[in-house]
């Protein structure tokens, strides 16, 4: 059973589609963008290869990757 937390995490993250990395308990990783799914069971995570779905019990750890937007940033 996954965490409460975890799966919480990853569906803010596709709220707001975020870059999130899926640490998987096989020891594979998963980064791509967080997309809001209909399925109970599974997170969708679109990756550079293409969309992947992850079921949920095979999650062990996330990263949300945010995104700082500086206002007023100057580059010397």
């Amino acid at each position: 059973m996954m965490d409460k937390k975890l799966k919480q995490g990853l569906k803010t993250a596709a709220v707001k589609r975020e870059m999130i990395v899926v640490w998987l308990h096989d020891g594979e990783k998963v980064k791509g963008i967080a997309e809001v799914a209909v399925d109970p069971d599974r997170v969708k995570i679109n990756t550079i290869e293409g969309p992947v779905w992850v079921p949920y019990v095979d999650v062990e750890d996330i990263s949300r990757v945010i995104r700082l937007r500086v206002e007023g940033e100057t580059s010397e």
